[in-house]
């Protein structure tokens, strides 16, 4: 079979880099009671005839390609080599080995990028309702894999030595503690992707080794792979990942307001509009005349730049009220938005994600009573530091599905938080409990863990102040507000 890195999410990985990686497997004393290797996704055999050359151990190698598999066998001719989906492999069934080395460099890509190399789809994580159908359940193919190898070689003596993205080394040591799997230790050595595989991603070589016997503390050790420097240690605290460089106050805890995102369409172009000399313009670079009932300001994410946003350009069509709620009503009650939307109705029939199969004609996600309410208090899922900012303007204020929020009906509620939340205690503690280095390092289920009546009971109304005068914002905080805020938070 045929293929680019895109169907595969394939990249070899250089052969002085196996090398490295073995070297370190060897000097740490990892080799010593294995007894074979295997390369799940071995490519064009460069981890497999490294891990061959420094260890001298019986080789198993596979791989869905099968011009791959030729040619890692003509390199290492004394390998057994399958030529077969990884995914509908049973590999400790063709492994007579009990304690083996699983080395390789899984595909780097989402389940959504590929077209081959698929596992049969499943709830592996056992999500629920809305976040198995949308993007917690758009996993990584590299962690069903490493999770597979885990699966298969527990309470084994095995090790397990992966290339993959730090995000999906997290995932992995939060899986391990989730299932009760037993190891002696676990490593991710971070390495510069770009200069290895010429792409932009925080990587690591993921590196566990596993036990026989029970150990019930997980603990990843995180280094410096050129260094060999440790950077952090992180444990498992409340099922969450916790960095031992976190030094700020102990926020963890529930949220007591819920944290939503903002509206999903994926259908940009059409639904969200500019205003531009008094008239909406779409990204077609068409005027838009429709009823201006259903049109509502709209911060991207990228537009959390300032505290207070109440002056806006965009705009986005919003549909329903609610989620599953029947369009047909446009029809009689907005005929202009109703043939608008009906003449891009291709852009719409082309959204691939399946929450749109089962729903009406230009429905949308991310809706409910909290879209509509006259105050937000919202942040970016992107920027290394979170800003939150207060939405406010005539009408209620959208945001984007990278976005997060929560909802107020007056202002002063809204203005206490947008303080609270920008508190330098507060910014500590979220920036203690957030990797940098994920493509979102804030998320729902991230700022859920914030307590806010923690948050309120500690900081001073002097630091809430203190924000006010850093954002130069007009004074307006009062003691008053400090205690409604009290009250409502319980």
């Amino acid at each position: 079979m045929s293929g680019n890195k895109k169907e595969f999410g394939d990249y070899q990985t250089p052969i002085d880099f196996c090398d490295r990686v073995c070297a370190y497997l060897d000097e740490q004393g990892l080799i010593r009671n294995i007894d074979a290797i295997i390369e799940p996704t071995c490519g064009l055999g460069n981890f497999i005839v490294s891990a061959f050359e420094n260890f001298h151990l019986p080789a198993i190698g596979i791989d869905i390609n099968n011009s791959y598999i030729k040619t890692a066998h003509e390199r290492l001719p004394s390998g057994t080599f399958i030529n077969d989906n990884i995914f509908d492999v049973a590999v400790a069934d063709i492994c007579k080995y009990r304690n083996v080395l699983i080395i390789g460099n899984p595909p780097w890509a989402t389940n959504s990028d590929l077209d081959y190399n698929l596992p049969q789809k499943t709830n592996f994580k056992e999500l629920k309702g809305i976040e198995a159908l949308t993007g917690s359940s758009n996993f990584d193919i590299c962690e069903y894999v490493i999770l597979q190898m885990l699966n298969a070689f527990k309470g084994t003596d095995s090790v397990i030595c992966m290339l993959c993205k730090t995000s999906v080394a997290r995932n992995v040591v939060l899986e391990i503690d989730r299932n009760s799997i037993s190891c002696n230790n676990i490593e991710m050595l971070n390495f510069n992707s770009q200069k290895v595989f010429g792409v932009s991603a925080a990587a690591c070589v993921l590196v566990i080794q596993l036990s026989s016997t029970v150990n019930s503390t997980v603990t990843c050790h995180v280094k410096d792979f050129d260094s060999l420097e440790t950077i952090d240690t992180l444990t498992i605290k409340n099922h969450h990942l916790v960095s031992s460089d976190a030094n700020a106050q102990d926020f963890e805890g529930t949220c007591q307001m819920t944290w939503r995102s903002g509206v999903k369409h994926d259908c940009g172009k059409v639904m969200e509009l500019e205003l531009v000399d008094g008239n909406y313009v779409n990204k077609y670079k068409e005027i838009v005349e429709v009823e201006d009932d259903l049109v509502f300001p709209l911060v991207k994410s990228s537009l959390f730049k300032s505290p207070i946003i109440s002056d806006f350009k965009k705009y986005v069509i919003v549909t329903q009220q609610r989620a599953k709620q029947d369009t047909s009503y446009i029809e009689q009650e907005y005929p202009h938005l109703w043939s608008y939307l009906n003449s891009h109705s291709a852009d719409f029939s082309k959204r691939k994600s399946v929450i749109y199969k089962k729903s009406g004609s230009f429905s949308m996600f991310g809706v409910g009573d909290y879209s509509f309410a006259p105050y937000k208090v919202g942040v970016s899922g992107f920027y290394k530091k979170p800003l939150f900012s207060l939405l406010t303007a005539d009408k209620p204020v959208m945001t984007d599905d990278t976005s997060y929020f929560l909802s107020f009906d007056n202002y002063d509620d809204a203005y206490t938080m947008m303080l609270l939340l920008n508190s330098q205690p507060v910014q500590e503690y979220l920036t203690s409990i957030a990797f940098l280095d994920s493509k979102r390092p804030y998320t729902v289920k991230l700022l859920s863990r914030l307590d806010l009546k923690k948050c309120i009971q500690c900081v001073s109304f002097v630091d809430l102040e203190r924000t006010e005068t850093i954002y130069k914002l007009k004074k307006h905080l009062t003691p008053q507000m400090i205690g409604n805020m009290k009250r409502k938070i319980r």
